[in-house]
Formats: structure tokens, sequence, C-alpha cells
């Protein structure tokens, strides 16, 4: 018998009839798009929404390690599947327990392998949530950054909820996202009031904030 209540099943089939009529291109960004960006990713995908991408900022993927001196370092495109591999073989117990593996479980349920967002030239973007301010930074100063002189301009809203690095946090926080993207869905012109609806959002949920529009 399902445990799920009646307005459960309700805000389940409302967010499936968001996520079926909405044609907006999103992104996901963290630093090593493993925890935060690709559980924003899965949650959207298994939403329903079509249009999700994910990638991360920082110069490598940066997993824990046997110590905090000893991190796993993978390259960006390393196959989450060659990456669950290597730690498995490593300290299988200890991956299992600090959740790894798991996790890693799941991105390959999602894609192939990690992406880098400064190697994403081409793909333009309506939306680009992010997960810590230093991840908001790099991708502005990318987008500063990029050409844009032959190219028709396209407006793009980057969102940044601050989220720990945590498998915990990293739930909550794609939940954050989806919920936005749910209002965003119902605003008539949400763009000129995505300020006002982010506002109300931290007010309901303390969860920091920060917005720009861009464009490139």
């Amino acid at each position: 018998m399902s445990t799920q209540s009646p307005t459960s099943t309700n805000n389940n089939n409302n967010i499936s009839s968001i996520a079926n009529q909405c044609n907006k291109r999103i992104a996901m960004v963290c630093a090593s798009n493993q925890n935060r960006s690709l559980e924003a990713h899965h949650l959207f995908v298994k939403s329903g929404f079509k249009n999700i991408r994910s990638f991360g900022t920082s110069a490598h993927c940066k997993l824990p390690g046997p110590s905090i001196h000893q991190p796993n370092i993978f390259p960006f495109g390393t196959p989450y599947q060659e990456i669950y591999t290597s730690l498995k073989n490593q300290d299988q117990e200890l991956y299992i327990r600090n959740g790894l593996l798991n996790m890693l479980e799941r991105n390959i349920s999602v894609k192939l392998a990690p992406e880098k967002w400064q190697e994403e030239q081409q793909s333009k973007f309506e939306i680009v949530y992010t997960f810590d301010q230093r991840v908001y930074d790099a991708v502005i100063e990318d987008l500063l950054q990029r050409d844009v002189s032959s190219t028709l301009l396209q407006p793009v809203h980057i969102i940044n909820l601050q989220v720990k690095d945590t498998h915990e946090e990293a739930v909550g926080g794609a939940q954050h996202a989806l919920e936005i993207t749910a209002i965003i869905e119902k605003t008539l012109d949400w763009e000129e009031k995505l300020d006002q609806i982010l506002e109300d959002f931290y007010k309901q949920t303390s969860r920091q904030l920060l917005h720009t529009l861009m464009f490139y």
C-alpha cells in the first residue's frame, strides 16, 4: 500500500505538469559536478524536466579521500563508472560509509561523466543555478570573458543557492531549485518579477540567494 499523502501526490502531479510544459534550458553548476549539481540534475530529470545539463567550475574534480590531506583527484570527463570503480578498489568500506559510492551510483544513472562549465561554449541557457558563491562568481567571470561580438546575445539568469557540500544539504538545495523553477513557470513576466520571487522565497525558507542577469 502506498504511504504517500494526498497532498504529496498532488504536489508531485503539479510538478510533473509544470515540467512537461517547461521549455527552458537550465544548467546546474557546482565545483566538481559530483554532488550538488548532480543532485539537482537528477531531481529535475526525475520530475520530468527535459532540457537540463550540469557542470563544474573547478580545475578538476575533487572528492574526499582517506584523509583531508589525501583527496581523490580526477580530470573532468572521467566517466563516473571509472571513478566508482577506482574508489571501490581503493577502499570499498570507507566509500560506502561516507556515501561516495552511493552518490556515484546516482551520477551514473544521470549521465556519463562530469563536465566543465568553461569548456561548454555552444549551449545557451535561460537559467543557471549555482550552489556556492565561489561557483556563482566563476560562472559570471567566465561569461564576462567570452567573445560575444559575433553572436546574437541572449539573456541568462544566474541564481545562486548557498548550499553546503554534503549529501544531505545537496538534497535540500536541489528541492529549493525545483520549487523556484515551479514558481517561475507559473509566473507571467517572470523575468521582470524574478527578484521579487527570490526575495519572497528567501523570506519563506531563509535560503541565501543571489541573482544576476547577463547576456551571452
